[in-house]
Order: C-alpha cells, then structure tokens, then sequence
C-alpha cells in the first residue's frame, strides 16, 4: 500500500470526524417587547377620505371671577331698569390636522426548492416567521414613543439652574426622531428627581388629567420610564417618603398590577419601559437616539444577529414621560372594500405580515442611467417573500396630557468595599479519600 492511501477504517473514522454535527435542539434569541401597545386608544382612519383628517375640539373658557358682587336693590325701578349688569363668556375651539404616514418592510425571497434540502428548514423558518412577529411589535412600540415625544405639549430639559429644576425646550428632527436638534444648543443638565414631577402634579389636575370630577377620581398620574430611573426616584433618593401623596394606595390591587405599574412615588405610578427613548451628544451637540440591539454578522453560515447595543447601554440622556392613555389615539388605515365589482385583495395596514409570491424582483440593473428592477421567473410558484405594510396616523386628543422630560442618566455607580482584613493564612489542603495502607508485618524465624 503506498503511503498515500489509507485504509477504509482510516477512512471511515476521518469522514466521522470531519462531519458536522448539529444537534436537533434548536434555541433561538429571546426579544423582550414589552406591552407599550396598549397604552394608547387605538381606532381607524377613515379611507376615501384624503390623506389628512381634521377635527375641533372644544376649549374651556376662564371665567372672569374679578367682577364685584353687587347688592340686590328693592327701589323702584321705575324709569331706571332694573336688569342686572352682565358678564360676558366667550367659547372657542382648537381646528386640528393630522396626516396618515406609512412605512413597509420585506424579507429577502425564499426558493421552496432550497428549503427541501436545508437541515431542520421547518424549525428555521418557523423561527422566521416568529422574529416577524415580534418585529411588527417592536415597530409600533418604537412609533408609540415618538408620537408621544411629538405632540406632548410640555416639553422639559432636567435641570437649568431655576428654582423647578425643568427647562422648557423645542427641537427639529430629522429621520424618525433618530437627531434632534434642541433649540439653542440647550442639553439637560440634571438626573430625574422626584420633585421635578410633583412641580407638574397641579398643572396636570388643573388640565383635567385625571378627570372632570377629580375628588371621584384616584389622584394618579402614570410615569413611564425604565427600571434604573424607578429606582432611584423611590429607594434611591433618601428624601423620597411619599409626604406628598393626596390618597391611600393598596400596592396590591387589581389595576396595579392590571396596568404593569412597577412602583409609585407620590401621586404618580411607575411603569418600566423596557426600550426607554435614549440620545447620545454627537460632537455638534444634536442628540442622537440609540437603540437597544445592532446587528452583526451571525455565528453560522449566513444572515445576521442582534446584540445588545453598548451604546445604549451607556447612553447618558434618556426620555421620561408622564403618560397618558387618551393623550393620543393610533389610528389604523382602513382597508375596506370599495366595489363588488373590483375585488382587490383587503390586507392589513397594521403591519401583519403577509407571504407574496407575484410580480417578484430580487436586485436592480442600471440600463441607460435608469435603475432597473430585475423581474424574477415564478412560474413554479416556488419563490415568495414576507411583506408587511404600516399605515398609521397620530391623532392628537388631549397632548396637554403628556409631558416628556430629557434628563441625565448613568449605569449604577460601583463603589468598591476592600474586605475589613487580609484574610487567613492558607493551609495546606489534603482531599485524599484514601484508607490509610496496611501497616507491613515482620516475621521472626527461629533457628
């Protein structure tokens, strides 16, 4: 045999070894989402109705309380009439506009006749399928948050040097609220405290925030932040001891725990939000929002994978809101249909995924200057695609209801202890679980 060759034991244990071996087990990455979605009122947009809805709502009107009471007079009012004199009240209201925005998403295409002869392709793409899932959740949370940042009416910087501690501000952005730009290059200059919230409590009672009957009402606002602010707002600053609180709260009761409340400081219920909105400083001094997971090059043969983000883990500026469910209504594209005789295909403007086969294109071509879509052949019906389509419009009902504030944060301070002494000495170990061995006899012989 030449040195070349082996044998076919040599052989079999190389082809063995050389192979790879997955096992059936597959996991998958667990994508916390949260329940934002349900914090606002839902509806739908009226379709065949343009792109833009109006509506009025009406205003209080301050009553001019500054006028004198005036004796009641029993004279004659014979050639004086006696008709009291009168105050006028006036009634106004607010014309407003908001539009219909989309967004679309896709996957790549997917072959049915390269799924037949992929491992586990059942287990793969019904993974797929639940990622979209948990993207559609993730999309219209993120939404969620930046509507609310948009059309709150008190907009507050932590921190400025005056005696509430909160500095009103206005910004421009560019993107979905991925810069912002806050007037006057203003940044906030102080963590979240507690007070900085009871500033707003009167304000927000008076805006009818809690109610038109506010003693029939729990005095309660809702907070929305994350689990690190939450704490320090209550067990981390020694000052906070509820002194301020108007009514009896049971930590116990059903809608504690219906609405996910994590804590409470004063008149305000804490929620953690899992993806609080979070801004770096860029070098020209606009914030740039982070966001919890980038994506890398995955472990495997191909795709990508989401790790959390450092960057949003250190970032320094975060968004607190007070929130309120009727502050805002998201409202939904109606696909209905519009003729008997013209039976277009309803779907979903919610972001509902939906597999598509027709009109397929996979890359472009530049013909003549002209970026081209490469049409692709499925006369098989053997290749197909995820699309999704959202198509949302923010209604602002009550925005004097919700108030953002930008403050600082940091990751918790690590203060390390060194122990009080330098230990004990080490002592030699012995682990040994062996019996002692027989102890070897001498034998005497006589002669």
């Amino acid at each position: 045999m030449a040195d070349s060759e082996i044998s076919c034991r040599q052989f079999t244990n190389i082809i063995a070894r050389r192979t790879e071996h997955i096992e059936d087990e597959i996991l998958k990455d667990i994508t916390p989402i949260g329940n934002i979605n349900g914090m606002v009122e839902v509806g739908t947009f009226k379709p065949f109705f343009g792109t833009t809805q109006t509506f009025d709502k009406f205003n209080r009107v301050a009553v001019d309380q500054s006028v004198a009471w005036a004796d009641v007079s029993d004279a004659d009012c014979h050639g004086t009439p006696c008709d009291p004199d009168e105050t006028k009240l006036c009634f106004g209201s607010d014309r407003i506009d908001y539009a219909l925005q989309t967004k679309s998403f896709a996957t790549d295409l997917f072959c049915y006749d390269q799924m037949l002869s992929m491992d586990v392709a059942k287990a793969h793409y019904a993974n797929a399928v639940e990622q979209l899932k948990d993207a559609q959740q993730l999309i219209i949370g993120n939404r969620i948050r930046t509507e609310m940042f948009a059309i709150a009416q008190y907009k507050w910087l932590a921190g400025g040097g005056n005696a509430s501690g909160l500095t009103p501000f206005t910004y421009t952005f560019t993107g979905n609220h991925i810069i912002l730009t806050i007037a006057g290059g203003a940044l906030p200059t102080s963590k979240m405290v507690v007070n900085m919230l009871k500033r707003r409590l009167q304000t927000q009672m008076l805006n009818g925030a809690v109610g038109k009957m506010a003693k029939d009402q729990p005095l309660v606002l809702e907070v929305m932040t994350d689990m690190d602010t939450i704490w320090d707002l209550i067990q981390g600053d020694s000052n906070t001891a509820d002194k301020w609180r108007f009514d009896h709260f049971d930590s116990g009761s059903v809608e504690y725990n219906k609405y996910g409340w994590s804590g409470r400081v004063g008149n305000f219920n804490l929620k953690a939000d899992i993806h609080p909105m979070r801004f770096q400083v860029l070098a020209n001094g606009t914030l740039n929002q982070v966001f919890p997971y980038v994506n890398t090059a995955a472990g495997g043969t191909f795709g990508l994978k989401g790790i959390v983000n450092q960057a949003y883990i250190d970032a320094p500026i975060q968004a607190l809101f007070i929130w309120h469910r009727r502050a805002m209504r998201q409202e939904v594209l109606d696909a209905t249909q519009i003729h008997p005789m013209m039976p277009f295909v309803p779907r979903s403007f919610g972001g509902k995924w939906q597999f598509v086969m027709d009109n397929l294109t996979c890359g472009t071509v530049t013909v003549d200057g002209v970026t081209v879509p490469i049409a692709v052949d499925n006369s098989r019906r053997n290749k197909g695609k995820f699309i999704a389509d959202f198509k949302f419009a923010t209604k602002p009902q009550f925005p004097e209801f919700a108030e953002v504030f930008l403050h600082l944060r940091e990751n918790a301070c690590v203060v390390e202890v060194p122990p009080c002494d330098d230990g004990p000495v080490y002592v030699t170990q012995d682990y040994s679980s062996e019996c002692a061995p027989c102890e070897e006899l001498t034998v005497e012989h006589n002669t």
